[in-house]
């Protein structure tokens, strides 16, 4: 089992709906026992957001699983100015999500993995406070952030974007770190051989979930006002709305992450596994040698023994999608069902 922290920019309404994926995915592994989910760190919205934190999602997600009680922490509003700017005049509840990680770990009989789905500002905070926690009590940092190769422009991924200093902050910590580049290259919405992007549409998922689950997602994405957010989950789901969201496409770029995370992989014949029996897995980690700029931008190359540093890689791009899609349907598709 592995303890888990996951850090996410999860809102309700909604930025993007892979986070909301994202999260049931973790739920999912916790009621499995690959994971021990030690706590949550909610970004603090940026202005362009219409929502705030959506903790209520953790609410639903914990009424159907039975994972109870995961604590969570609401990360800080200010930026670090640079990859070294531990922020420690600001005051108290400004860092409290980078403490709360901090107490964590100390607290934490056996290493944290941390799961980085949104902005880096909190954990690298956290990392510049105690980094003698991090070389300690940190079993692995999953960054999902970046981009393997710039784009046209030299455009920035949209996680990058939001605190570039905190990204770079992120390659100095003293643990290992398993970089997952959203993109092979930016903004780019094809498969390449380093970058996690993949998309489905939501009815191939949705209509196998169970009545609890499909409500869950469909509370999400039609942006619901409703306060009855854990009575809305009983009941048959709305066949239009089911309709409606189901021909809609889905991009994800975290699925890998979790599942590596919890011990599991995906076989490129026999779909999803656990890590010890994938014969010929869709995707691995390669070593690399890599360095971050202090405006986010990344160089790499690989590396021919362990640096502690690994670059995601899909063994079979031509099946990819299509086999994360059935691996993610796979491990949600027990969620909520009596």
């Amino acid at each position: 089992m592995t303890r888990l922290v996951h850090q996410t920019d999860l809102f309700h309404p909604h930025g993007d709906p892979d986070d909301h994926w994202d999260l049931a995915s973790v739920y999912a592994l916790a009621m499995r026992g690959a994971f021990e989910l030690r706590g949550v760190m909610l970004d603090y919205p940026p202005d362009h957001r219409a929502g705030d934190p959506a903790t209520l999602a953790m609410a639903q997600l914990g009424f159907i699983t039975g994972v109870a009680g995961v604590p969570f922490a609401i990360g800080t509003a200010r930026q670090m100015r640079h990859r070294r700017d531990v922020r420690r005049d600001d005051a108290p509840a400004e860092n409290s999500a980078a403490q709360w990680l901090c107490r964590a770990l100390q607290d934490s009989p056996e290493p944290i993995a941390i799961n980085i789905v949104g902005s880096c500002t909190d954990v690298a905070i956290a990392g510049l406070m105690r980094p003698d926690l991090f070389k300690s009590k940190c079993k692995a940092i999953y960054l999902n952030a970046g981009s393997a190769y710039p784009g046209a422009g030299g455009a920035l991924e949209y996680n990058v974007r939001l605190n570039p200093g905190a990204y770079a902050a992120i390659f100095d910590l003293p643990c290992a770190l398993y970089w997952c580049p959203c993109w092979h290259r930016t903004e780019s919405r094809e498969v390449g051989p380093n970058g996690t992007w993949y998309s489905f549409k939501q009815g191939d998922i949705l209509g196998r979930l169970s009545g609890p689950l499909c409500n869950f997602f469909i509370y999400m994405l039609s942006r619901s006002p409703d306060p009855k957010y854990l009575r809305c989950l009983a009941g048959p789901p709305d066949s239009g709305l089911a309709s409606e969201f189901g021909r809609q496409p889905r991009s994800m770029w975290s699925t890998a992450a979790i599942l590596h995370a919890g011990g599991m992989g995906v076989d490129a014949n026999d779909g999803l596994l656990p890590d010890g029996c994938v014969k010929d897995p869709l995707f691995d980690f390669a070593p690399v040698e890599v360095t971050c700029a202090d405006d986010g931008r990344t160089t790499w190359r690989p590396a021919g023994g362990d640096t502690g540093r690994f670059i995601f890689n899909i063994r079979r791009p031509d099946i990819y999608p299509a086999a994360m899609a059935s691996a993610l349907c796979k491990l949600l598709e027990g969620i909520g069902r009596t």
